[in-house]
């Protein structure tokens, strides 16, 4: 961090609890910054650089040559110690394969490709009512903010490196715009401007950031959320950028003009060759630091601390919560959060096959282009020895005298070699044939069988991703709690506007303040502070009782406080995240109906045997409702996108089956909870003694089903 400037004074500019805040952060973010350089034996700040070097498809020698331990062939290749040199020449083949970059890229592939959806169950019957508001909102955040790609990047870092950071936190951009407010018609040079304060963005936002400027508790183990206490991170902003963001707070102006960062920092501390073009007097240095047990947020510009806070995350039950979410690739020890990601594990092998790669192609060169020996009065040279290198040889007294050396090409053996260190490396990383898009299987299903199979491998850094996806849910719920319960707010004066207010809001007093105030001589004022709430395009309303109901149609939808009120637990799907296939979709897809139908047809029989009165109930409802149910649950499909609305419209069901049931007191909702629907009316179920629609049209609406999937 850089030295502290006299426009800066600690004494003058901050309270005696702020200086020693800031004075325990700046320590605290040194003693983080040092305990990485030796983690189990291993510099993983040097680690992490090697993995980018080798990570871009690269030549083993000459310009731009990668050493990974310099001078010692026994931990690894790399230069031009992984090639057999013949001779001094330079024709001998030193590419590396790219197998890290394939790697990394195809895990990249497998395991992002959509927003996380997730699964809420409520903690008690209080909060069920809210679960699927607090569940659409939180799908919302990711869209809107377009954070999957900011998740594409988290699991890049993960595979690359074996570990990865991210957060989620508020964010709030004002910034100030000269709005046009009177125009000159005959002079638009006179046109009056106004400066206004825009809000640019105030929400949900989601980062990833880059795991060598971001240090973490030393005291933090591996799948154990609550372990870190502490963390820090680095940015480097732009003059601009940071004032966008920090402006507001008194102490930016000190720091912007206080000595800030060099290109020697830079260089030290971001990616391996990047070259910043904004000149270093446009730079700032910004550090970053949370602290959970001393409900601590701090940031520091150029060794100034802006920003002096309690966290602002907290969940429904008042405990503090860092914005970070982070997460290892697959176990270093069991002690680390720190993990082992692809470039690591497969580094060795990739130097093996490098070097019996090149010395095969080196094979083939020599077959091609042969060698020659001659008789004559001339040496080749002083020394007598022969310099290996296809195609050469010098002037000849007698050619009757040239005889051809015969190089073998490489045979069956090199080729298998080969074929056995492709596969090591291929072991190692867990990235198979499969995973790269090698079909293993003539059928759908044994295509989906193939992938299943591959993925077994990743199944650890995918539950890994998906902890921290869980991890990063709950800090996403207690925004959402926080920033949707907070109103704008607005003063209205005139009395015709707060009519038009009121008459738009239904007179709903949890949307407006209304004060009346005496003054010393008596007389009465009155104060009228609209609450304007967010409002967002959700499947939901409310009904007469203000009980939230879900809807087909999407309708925008007024947050109030009370609306927001929720405890539980959220799980993220695995599917849900995955690439999908659509070839394999298809086959599970058409498998899954191809079960629900025969379960169709049974209950359009009962169902006329119902109606005609040869049964005494709905039993239909019970047998084959809930075998379907729990096959639609056992495919990850919602079943509400599967069944038909009206299947169990007319069953007189148990009170304790109701919840499973749409229409009868409830939709389950993900994770148990169910959303309240309007009970209907005694005349409007089905008589005994008056049918209804065909039967048959049950059946119909589920081939429908079935069939869209597979129309061109």
């Amino acid at each position: 961090m850089a030295n502290e400037v006299a426009s800066f004074s600690a004494e003058k500019d901050l309270s005696k609890k702020e200086k020693e805040q800031f004075d325990f952060a700046k320590l605290r973010i040194e003693e983080l910054q040092k305990v990485r350089k030796n983690h189990y034996g291993v510099d993983l700040d040097k680690l992490w650089a090697d993995a980018d070097k080798d990570y871009i498809p690269h030549r083993l020698g000459g310009v731009g040559k990668r050493v990974l331990v310099e001078n010692d062939e026994t931990k690894g290749w790399r230069g031009t110690s992984s090639l057999v040199r013949l001779g001094e020449s330079n024709w001998q083949s030193d590419v590396s394969q790219a197998n890290v970059f394939v790697k990394i890229q195809t895990a990249l592939a497998t395991l992002v490709d959509q927003n996380p959806t997730g699964v809420l169950t409520a903690l008690t019957k209080k909060f069920q009512a809210t679960t699927e508001l607090i569940r659409q909102l939180y799908q919302r955040s990711w869209e809107y903010d377009r954070s999957k790609e900011q998740l594409k990047l988290f699991v890049f870092n993960l595979a690359k490196y074996g570990w990865a950071a991210a957060r989620t936190y508020p964010l709030r951009i004002e910034r100030k715009v000269q709005v046009l407010v009177e125009i000159n018609q005959e002079d638009p040079s006179k046109n009056v401007y106004e400066e206004q304060t825009v809000v640019e963005f105030n929400d949900i936002h989601r980062e990833n950031l880059d795991p060598r400027n971001v240090w973490m508790d030393d005291m933090a183990r591996p799948s154990n959320f609550r372990s870190v206490k502490d963390w820090t991170w680095r940015k480097i902003y732009d003059v601009d950028t940071a004032e966008e963001e920090f402006g507001k707070y008194p102490l930016f102006e000190k720091a912007k003009k206080a000595s800030g960062i060099t290109t020697e920092t830079i260089s030290e501390t971001t990616t391996n060759n990047q070259q910043i073009a904004t000149a270093s007097d446009r730079l700032v240095e910004v550090y970053f630091y949370e602290n959970r047990i001393r409900d601590m947020f701090m940031v520091i510009i150029n060794d100034v601390p802006v920003v002096i806070e309690p966290l602002p995350i907290s969940t429904a039950k008042g405990i503090k919560k860092l914005s970070l979410w982070q997460t290892y690739w697959v176990l270093r020890h069991s002690e680390s959060p720190y993990g082992i990601g692809l470039y690591e594990a497969v580094r060795y092998d990739q130097s093996i096959l490098d070097r019996f790669r090149n010395m095969t192609i080196d094979q083939l060169t020599l077959s091609i282009y042969k060698m020659f020996f001659y008789q004559g009065t001339q040496n080749l040279q002083d020394t007598g020895q022969i310099k290996i290198q296809p195609g050469v040889g010098k002037q000849v007294l007698d050619p009757k005298n040239i005889n051809w050396l015969e190089v073998p090409g490489p045979g069956k053996d090199a080729f298998e070699g080969i074929k056995m260190l492709k596969e090591d490396v291929d072991e190692a990383s867990g990235i198979t044939a499969p995973l790269m898009g090698e079909i293993t299987g003539k059928t759908a299903f044994e295509v989906a069988q193939a992938k299943e199979s591959a993925l077994k491998r990743l199944k650890n850094p995918l539950n890994n991703i998906l902890e921290a996806l869980n991890e990063e849910g709950y800090i996403t719920i207690a925004l959402i709690q926080l920033l949707y319960s907070t109103p704008e707010t607005y003063e209205i004066s005139d009395l015709a506007l707060i009519e038009a207010y009121l008459q738009e809001t239904g007179g709903d007093s949890e949307l407006y303040e209304r004060q009346n105030t005496v003054d010393e001589g008596g007389n009465e004022s009155s104060t009228f502070t609209a609450k304007v709430y967010p409002e967002f395009p959700l499947n939901l309303e409310t009904d007469e009782g203000e009980n939230l109901i879900e809807t087909e149609e999407t309708k925008f939808f007024r947050i109030k406080p009370r609306f927001l009120e929720w405890d539980g637990i959220i799980n993220i799907k695995a599917q849900s995240i995955l690439t999908p296939s659509k070839q394999v979709d298809k086959a599970l897809d058409l498998e899954m109906y191809n079960m629900l139908i025969p379960l169709m047809q049974g209950m359009a029989q009962e169902r006329i045997m119902f109606q005609q009165q040869q049964l005494p109930n709905n039993v239909y409802a019970l047998t084959n409702g809930k075998t379907a149910l729990s096959i639609v649950k056992l495919y990850d499909k919602d079943p509400k996108d599967i069944i038909p609305d009206d299947w169990f419209k007319d069953a007189q069901l148990p009170q304790a089956m109701q919840p499973l049931f749409v229409g009868g007191g409830g939709v389950e909702q993900a994770g148990g909870a169910t959303s309240p629907q309007p009970q209907p009316e005694t005349e409007t179920l089905v008589s005994r003694t008056q049918p209804s629609a065909n039967p048959q049209s049950f059946i119909g609406k589920i081939a429908s089903k079935v069939t869209a999937p597979f129309r061109i």
